[in-house]
């Protein structure tokens, strides 16, 4: 069952988008996970498309960013189930951040054109 619903919900933010930047869609491989990204972990791949490969796997909670470089096009799953992630990313004119919602929530994957240049994996259960 709750597999089912992380599916549904994943499914559910396919449609959606923010300023541009389109969601990675779900496909639940098997449970806790997602996209070939493993439970609890935070996994950066090299595209947004469905045939990207994770170029990069975060799993501890940190005050601070942890650096990371990948883009321009990348993608980013949260399979932790209550922790958020913040992202931080650029498009040439400076930072933004994003934050994804944990695994049980509908906004927990982006995909974007612009650089990710850090993770920061919090113990927050809602952005």
């Amino acid at each position: 069952m709750r597999n089912g619903i992380k599916k549904l919900a994943a499914t559910g933010a396919v449609g959606a988008s923010l300023l541009g930047l389109s969601l990675v869609g779900a496909t639940g491989a098997q449970a806790d996970s997602q996209d070939g990204c493993p439970y609890p972990y935070v996994c950066v791949y090299d595209d947004y498309t469905n045939d990207a490969r994770i170029v990069a796997q975060f799993r501890d909670i940190t005050g601070y960013y942890q650096s990371t470089y990948h883009g321009p096009g990348f993608s980013v799953v949260n399979t932790r189930n209550q922790d958020t992630v913040w992202i931080r990313m650029n498009y040439g004119a400076g930072d933004i951040y994003r934050c994804l919602s944990n695994a049980t929530q509908g906004y927990n994957s982006i995909g974007s054109m612009g650089t990710i240049t850090g993770i920061k994996i919090t113990s927050n259960t809602s952005c």
